[in-house]
């Protein structure tokens, strides 16, 4: 199978997260797109713990295939 890199960027501010701010996310041993606890917990682990929260939709981020 292959790996996959995926760039998620917020849209537009909600709560502590920020119009930009950006994680890259690999997908292994699949072809889907990153699923919304991924984005989110890459959110948290790249600027802190509450960042996202869970009511955050997949729709609020730009996610782009490299």
């Amino acid at each position: 199978m292959s790996t996959h890199l995926y760039i998620a960027t917020a849209k537009k501010q909600y709560g502590k997260l920020a119009k930009g701010m950006f994680v890259e996310i690999i997908i292994r041993n699949a072809s889907r797109p990153p699923i919304q606890k991924e984005v989110l917990d890459a959110i948290n682990k790249k600027y802190g713990d509450k960042t996202a929260v869970n009511g955050l939709s997949i729709s609020n981020f730009d996610i782009v295939k490299q």
